[in-house]
């Protein structure tokens, strides 16, 4: 599944490719992508005429704010890809379901092999109308997170995001310190922190020198401090490298193109191989019904 590296970079693509141009059709072949509106023409009319402003990302979910207040929600789920194409012309990919035909006569394309993404329209937020916000993100200090989630009412439930949201890690430490759950459950809680999946979790751990299934009530301060300073070290790695492209080949960039930080992966998928650090071999274990990968010996 897409987690935040590869969002964002979908997200800086859609910036320059959407931010002042008006959708000009937005036709639905699988109303499964649009799911939350009672048909696609709801969606459609809600979208069709509109003009992008802006492309915001809080979590796993992309926000283009559109020129009445309203905003185009998008989920990848765990095989989306958002695919731009010069023109109509262009032979859609397989599994296309959603595509924005824009005023350039480009378009963007939403193909999802197995529908668990989703594209809906977010109206705006009332006036007086109270957005419930996640308690955990409300601990932020600064970014902009807590103004995205007031005016996108279905992103009001999601957690810290490492970017968006700005947190001491003294509040950090206290949020670790107020769960017994193990490390991993905790970082890939999206109510709590928002846009770690299954492959940065790992990377984070590995990183911070923390097991996967160690208490996270147990860390000392000092642990503590160490992962919330690696989380963004991490992840802002992976931005850099256009995010990571498994061998499914499911995550590319709106060019087409697959990341390329798999290439710089230290424990997930490595098992067996020797660990950067120690050269003790890498080891794979199923938590929670997924593959964890660590160093039995620097994550002791």
């Amino acid at each position: 599944m897409p987690e935040l590296p590869e969002v964002e970079t979908v997200r800086a693509g859609l910036a320059r490719e959407l931010v002042g141009k008006k959708v000009k059709a937005a036709p639905v072949s699988d109303g499964r992508s649009t799911r939350r509106h009672p048909s696609a023409k709801d969606f459609r009319a809600l979208l069709e005429g509109r003009t992008v402003k802006s492309v915001e990302r809080l979590g796993k979910y992309l926000a283009c704010a559109l020129d009445n207040g309203s905003h185009l929600v998008i989920h990848l789920g765990m095989t989306g890809q958002l695919l731009k194409a010069k023109n109509a012309k262009v032979p859609k990919p397989k599994h296309t379901h959603v595509v924005l035909q824009l005023s350039s006569n480009e378009e963007i394309r939403f193909a999802d092999q197995r529908t668990f993404g989703e594209m809906f329209v977010s109206l705006p937020v009332g006036e007086g109308e109270e957005v419930p916000i996640s308690r955990f993100a409300r601990l932020a200090i600064g970014g902009n997170g807590l103004n995205l989630r007031s005016r996108v009412r279905e992103l009001a439930h999601l957690g810290l995001d490492p970017f968006e949201d700005q947190v001491g890690w003294d509040r950090f430490v206290a949020i670790t310190r107020s769960r017994h759950v193990p490390l991993k459950a905790l970082l890939t809680d999206q109510e709590i922190l928002s846009g770690l999946g299954n492959i940065y979790a790992d990377e984070v751990l590995f990183s911070a020198g923390l097991r996967y299934d160690r208490p996270c009530d147990e860390l000392t301060t000092v642990e503590a401090r160490r992962l919330h300073r690696t989380i963004p070290e991490v992840l802002s790695e992976a931005i850099k490298a256009g995010g990571t492209t498994l061998s499914d080949e499911m995550f590319v960039d709106l060019e087409g193109a697959p990341g390329r930080y798999q290439n710089q992966l230290q424990v997930h998928t490595r098992e067996g191989e020797p660990c950067p650090q120690c050269r003790t071999p890498i080891e794979r274990v199923v938590f929670r019904d997924r593959s964890t990968y660590f160093c039995p010996r620097c994550q002791s």
